[in-house]
């Protein structure tokens, strides 16, 4: 732990901000240490601290009203620790008055000093950004503990209670698990602010000061005082070392007015307030002060106030410290007594008139350093509408933030504040609101978080690189010396990095996301997201599929503009990727261009490639126009049999209608002259298995030959031509063919693909030996995956959910259940998402299957799904900042969206997601 005397070297604000607050702390403890208040209940709380750690107890509470001196006894007993070098201090005070009291900064500061002890995926220099992620970051680090012989680390969060805009479950999800060689120490107003951290928690309580600690306190101070005097300072004070304080400083200030007033005052922090704030104007001031959250600005206070300027000369004395950051209440125990006297309109009212400073400061461009930090707690003291808190997420706000060394992880902080929110209305339907607006703000917060983390990405790990080299360079310079050691400062990582950020190569995702999105909406609106999915997939760094995937959404001659535009930049990239695409893309063009496009991709296949390709890239030529097929049929007579009888056996189907039989028949002629002796080469089997089902009756024969020749690839081409027999009407036969097969697990495998040909005769008796082979089968989940659509459209769904039970298929096969039997969809859709959404929130990936169901969801099962997927999204792990998640998941997405709120809630999805990538690196 670094010594409070040591002030960081760092910029005016942010970081370095929330130090110089630190410092002040330190300060102040060193004042108090000075004159010490509460000797006897202080030893004894240290020592039933040091009780507890010469045990190793994980948690302790040091428990006390405000103003009993937990900071100053914490404050104290940790430099006590420190010099004794036994343990390695992490010490954050949670105080308005020093402006550490926002989760944010806290957290920040957290994290500074625990990274010093404990092991941090992150280098030097680098820090978790927005309060979720450093929370998990946080609870990762001190769940995993010290290194084994390592000193332990005591950790102390003292005001645990006392954060802004916080809440208590937040600090304990990562206090709840400490790992070996951490202990915590917290320090609270009361046992039930403990929470859920109560069980396995130490409880230290601060007693007050004796009445005779009291008098030697005031006779060390005032020591010409009256007995009598003494007495009444102990009974209005009741001993808690405050007030006793500040009675002490305001008889010394003038004993005179406050002696004889002591007796008329009432015990306790009311009538302690009523001696010391006296005048006229201080009083009418006070009451602003205890609304505001940090050490604000006197001119700023008296604005939002409307009080006279001039009350700033009288503020001094025990209740409000006046310092470099401005003016603030000396101990959250004043703010309680305070606001303990007004009515809740009058606190309410103060509450707004804060918030409605902020709404000009920012409606004028004159946001301060406070209303920067603070006003996102404000609009959320006054339960401020969805409404009012979106600009927390806007590019004016982000602007306001871009300036301050720190301004990464306080406009996370703030759009993450926003974000749930959003969520509480996504969710809850009965809390009101406009599920619209809803629905768009927790989309727009979740493309800035995500963006900005990756711009954090490129530039922290630019700015650690010229970390290392300079501290490199310097450790040449010095020969090597060892460090003095670390002083008190944050990371100061994230400095101007909006300003700095590379484009983020995602265009080629805004669009994918934007065609799915596009599907789900009618004409006129469709158009229109399909024109901004154009322009994401023509900008430099989408790539050519981006711009193919645009051009099938499209239609008519701009269809075909955009197909000759992707196909073009897909020839650049001369890959088997880009290939496909083109050949795909061809179906889109006239038959000309088609053709010549086709054949230019087929020729550029490498040697070593063409077994893989050619069939692949034939399959997709196979849906072009009959006439551009029929022209690569012509074409394909230049390539040797060896290579074209995997092409004309895929292009078959895409023939002319009166022409597929003879197509069929002359591609498997030419597949079957490849016989080598008694066995059939690979590429022939998977084109038999290609030709089978366009096979015309006359080639059943031929077709049951090469089943014989199949030699290791039997089971697939027996079950194409079983197919193929059972389409024809020769059921038996392809019953026997079946039974051919040597491996029982083969005959299960061909018999479950066979099932959905078989006549309505014949299937039920099937069906009944095929379920039962199934259910002794180890590879039954396998087999169910595959045929669980064709199987529920030849039997009904009944049967088939029958079956899945007992082997425990998973939710994707149910979905496939579903969607093929639309009349049972309803009641397997609300199954499975009751029980989807009682799972734990660590299994929430598994969710994304559920989508296409979305149709058939009730609406809260809607908004509970989506807000558990997006929230999946927005915590998705990370192995670094650039390994994230892709807007284009927000497409997939896209039939839920339209289940919550209809066109335009999609139409609104997609515009946050051109807007936000317009105003955001």
């Amino acid at each position: 732990m670094s010594t409070p005397s040591r002030a960081p070297d760092a910029p005016a604000a942010g970081p370095a901000a929330a130090e110089r607050g630190v410092l002040a702390f330190w300060r102040e403890v060193e004042r108090c240490r000075s004159a010490p208040l509460g000797g006897r209940a202080h030893a004894g709380a240290v020592a039933g601290l040091e009780a507890w750690l010469e045990h190793g107890g994980a948690r302790a509470a040091l428990v006390g009203p405000s103003g009993r001196g937990k900071s100053v006894l914490l404050g104290a007993w940790a430099l006590e620790l420190a010099r004794a070098g036994r343990h390695e201090i992490a010490f954050v005070p949670v105080s308005r008055r020093f402006g550490t009291a926002l989760e944010s900064t806290a957290l920040n500061l957290l994290y500074a000093r625990v990274a010093l002890f404990l092991r941090s995926r992150w280098c030097t220099g680098e820090r978790p950004h927005g309060v979720e992620e450093m929370r998990r970051v946080l609870a990762t680090m001190l769940e995993e503990g010290r290194p084994p012989g390592s000193r332990p680390l005591v950790v102390i969060l003292d005001g645990f209670d006392e954060g802004v805009s916080w809440t208590l479950d937040a600090a304990q999800r990562f206090l709840r698990d400490l790992g070996p060689g951490v202990h915590a120490v917290l320090s609270a107003r009361s046992i039930e602010a403990l929470g859920g951290l109560r069980d396995g928690t130490e409880v230290v309580a601060l007693p007050p000061i004796a009445v005779d600690e009291v008098a030697e306190a005031i006779g060390r101070r005032l020591g010409h005082l009256p007995a009598s005097v003494k007495d009444e300072v102990a009974r209005v004070s009741g001993g808690e070392p405050l007030l006793v304080e500040a009675l002490v400083e305001a008889l010394a200030h003038d004993p005179v007015a406050v002696a004889p007033a002591l007796a008329s005052v009432s015990a306790g922090a009311p009538g302690v307030l009523d001696l010391c704030a006296g005048g006229a104007i201080r009083p009418v001031l006070l009451p602003w002060l205890a609304g505001a959250l940090a050490p604000i600005e006197g001119e700023e206070l008296f604005e939002i106030s409307t009080v006279n300027g001039g009350a700033w000369n009288e503020l001094s004395g025990p209740l409000v410290a006046a310092g470099e950051p401005g003016l603030a209440l000396r101990h959250p125990a004043w703010a309680e007594a305070i606001e303990g006297r007004l009515a809740p309109h009058e606190r309410a009212a103060i509450d707004r008139r804060f918030v409605d400073h902020g709404k000009r400061a920012f409606a004028s461009g004159t946001v301060s350093e406070y209303v920067c930090r603070n006003w996102r707690a404000h609009l959320e003291r006054v339960g401020a509408s969805l409404a009012d808190r979106i600009e927390l997420a806007s590019r004016a706000w982000l602007d306001v933030w871009r300036t301050r060394p720190d301004g990464s992880s306080g406009f996370i902080a703030d759009v993450d504040a926003t974000a749930a929110c959003a969520a509480s209305l996504l969710v809850d339907a009965a809390a009101g609101g406009d599920v619209l607006a809803a629905l768009a703000a927790r989309v727009r917060c979740l493309l800035v978080t995500s963006s900005v983390r990756r711009i954090l990405g490129f530039e922290e790990t630019r700015r650690v690189l010229a970390a290392q080299a300079a501290q490199e360079e310097e450790e040449g310079a010095e020969g090597g010396e060892g460090s003095a050691g670390p002083h008190i400062e944050m990371p100061r990582v994230g400095e101007d990095i909006l300003d700095d950020g590379r484009p983020i190569a995602d265009a080629a995702e805004r669009a994918g996301a934007l065609v799915r999105l596009a599907h789900e909406l009618p004409d006129a609106e469709r158009a229109v997201v399909l024109g901004w999915a154009l322009e994401a997939a023509r900008e430099e760094h989408a790539g050519g599929g981006a711009l193919a995937a645009v051009a099938w959404a499209l239609d008519g001659q701009a269809r075909v503009k955009a197909a000759r535009e992707a196909a073009a930049r897909l020839a650049r990239e001369r890959t088997r990727e880009s290939r496909l695409a083109r050949v795909s893309l061809a179906a889109l063009l006239p038959e000309d261009e088609a053709r010549d496009l086709g054949r230019e991709a087929f020729a550029e296949v490498p040697a070593d490639a063409r077994s893989n390709e050619l069939p692949r890239l034939s399959e997709a030529a196979a849906r072009w126009s009959p006439a551009a097929v029929r022209g690569l049929w012509a074409w394909s007579q230049a390539l040797p049999p060896s290579e074209r009888h995997m092409v004309l056996a895929r292009l078959a189907s895409g023939l002319p209608a009166e022409e597929q039989e003879a197509g069929a028949s002359e591609a498997l002629r030419l597949a079957l002259s490849l016989r080598a002796g008694d066995a059939l080469p690979p590429d022939a089997c998977w084109s038999i298995c290609a030709l089978a089902p366009h096979a015309p009756a006359g080639a059943s024969s031929a077709l049951v030959q090469a089943c014989a020749a199949a030699a290791s690839f039997r089971r697939p081409v027996v079950t194409a031509v079983a197919a193929r027999l059972c389409d024809l009407g020769r059921v038996e036969d392809a019953l026997a063919l079946v039974e051919t097969l040597p491996q029982p697990s083969d005959r299960i495998e061909a018999r479950s693909a066979l099932l959905a040909h078989l006549p309505a005769a014949v299937r039920e008796a099937a069906w009944a030996q095929l379920s039962g082979d199934l259910r002794a089968s180890d590879g039954a989940r396998l087999l169910f995956e595959r045929n669980a659509a064709a199987w529920t459209r030849a039997l009904g769904a009944d049967a088939v959910l029958d079956l899945s039970r007992e082997i425990g298929a998973p939710w994707s096969d149910l979905v496939a259940i579903a969607v093929a039997s639309p009349d049972d969809a309803p009641a397997i859709t609300r199954d499975l998402v009751e029980r989807a959404l009682d799972r734990p929130s660590d299994e929430d990936e598994a969710l994304f299957a559920l989508v296409p169901l979305a149709a058939w969801m009730s609406e809260p099962h809607a908004r509970r799904l989506c807000e558990r997927l997006l929230r999946y999204l927005d915590w998705k792990g990370r192995p670094d900042l650039l390994d994230d998640w892709t807007k284009d998941d927000f497409g997939h997405l896209a039939p839920l969206f339209a289940r919550i709120a209809g066109p335009r809630g999609v139409a609104e999805v997609a515009r946050e997601i051109v807007d936000v990538a317009r105003w955001l690196p």
